[in-house]
Order: structure tokens, then C-alpha cells, then sequence
């Protein structure tokens, strides 16, 4: 059971999480969405860039004897990077407005999740973030079957992370609720994303 957990764990990082939204928003509103640079801007900016903290903590001294709470800063820090310029990007080639939206929602995402961790020392799961995120805003985009799907990797998730003492439910759910007050956040101001 526990090699499934961890097996259950590895394929649902949030940069996989990430690559998912971006395809099935585009797929879903292909003219609406700026072409396939800003696929591709995305897929590097919100998923290959934060998933190249895994195989390179070994070369990072301040990281590579940590284990995995030195893979998780490290993860933390490269999809923070990642995200902030993602959102640059968008901005300066005028991206539309959803995938602006995305990339807010992923850059303060990332920031809620540094301030919580690092900040105020509350263990927050970037894991439990990176998974409801996109269900949340496949709701948001009226996207209903692709979210019933992703709502069905919750569970999982939770449960995975549970068994590997990687989180407690706590955490689970306090990461589980950053990306709701973050949308929440961003409906309200919306029009600035124009």
C-alpha cells in the first residue's frame, strides 16, 4: 500500500496538475486562447520549470542533504520563479484575459504558500494546492467533466499523502484552501487583468 502512495504521490505533482489545466483549457477554447506560444510559455513556465526542482536538488549544496524537506523548499522556490515570470510574460505579449488569470492564480498561489511556510512557519501541502487549483478554476471556466475527473484525484491525494506521513489532514486542507481565497481574490479584481 505504501509503494502505491508513493506511486499515487510522484504522478500528481502539481506541475502535472499544471500541464493537465493548460491542455484541457486550451482544448476547450482553442480560438480563445492566444495560439500554441502561449500553450508552450505556459507548459514551460508553470510545469517544467517548478518539476526541475526534483532532479536537480542534488546539484544545489544548501538543498541536496536535506531530503525531502530540501526537495520541497527547492520545489517551492523553482515554481515560485517559474510563476512570477510566467505572469511577466503574459503581461508584456498581451496573453488573454483566462490565461492571465491562470498565472495569477499560480503566482499567488506560490506566494501564499511561501508566506504560510516560510513566513509564519504553518506547513502548508503545496501537493494538496497543486491538485485542487485546477479543479478550481475548471469550475471557474465552466469546464464541469474535467473537473468532476480532477475531483476525483483528490481523494487520493489526500489519502497518499496521509499514508506517506508526507502531510497531515490539516495541511492537506489548509493547502486545499489556498487556491479558493486566491480566485476568490482575483474574481474581485478581475478587470485589472484586462
Amino acid at each position: 500500500m505504501n509503494a502505491i502512495s508513493k506511486l499515487i504521490r510522484r504522478f500528481t505533482i502539481p506541475p502535472v496538475f499544471a500541464a493537465l489545466l493548460l491542455l484541457v483549457v486550451y482544448a476547450a477554447f482553442p480560438q480563445d486562447n492566444g495560439g500554441i506560444g502561449h500553450l508552450l510559455c505556459g507548459i514551460f513556465f508553470l510545469s517544467v520549470l517548478p518539476a526541475l526542482a526534483y532532479p536537480l536538488q542534488k546539484h544545489f549544496a544548501h538543498f541536496k542533504d536535506r531530503g525531502r524537506e530540501g526537495q520541497r523548499s527547492l520545489a517551492m522556490i523553482f515554481s515560485f520563479v517559474g510563476y512570477l515570470l510566467g505572469t511577466v510574460v503574459s503581461f508584456v505579449l498581451s496573453a488573454p484575459v483566462r490565461l492571465k488569470l491562470l498565472y495569477c492564480e499560480y503566482l499567488l498561489c506560490g506566494v501564499g504558500m511561501l508566506l504560510l511556510n516560510k513566513v509564519f512557519a504553518v506547513k502548508a501541502s503545496g501537493h494538496a494546492c497543486g491538485v485542487v487549483g485546477p479543479v478550481i478554476m475548471l469550475f471557474y471556466f465552466g469546464l464541469y467533466l474535467p473537473a468532476l475527473i480532477g475531483i476525483a484525484c483528490i481523494l487520493p491525494v489526500y489519502v497518499s499523502s496521509v499514508k506517506t506521513k508526507s502531510h497531515t489532514v490539516r495541511q492537506l486542507v489548509i493547502g486545499s484552501a489556498i487556491p479558493a481565497v486566491v480566485l476568490a481574490l482575483l474574481v474581485s479584481v478581475q478587470t485589472l487583468l484586462v
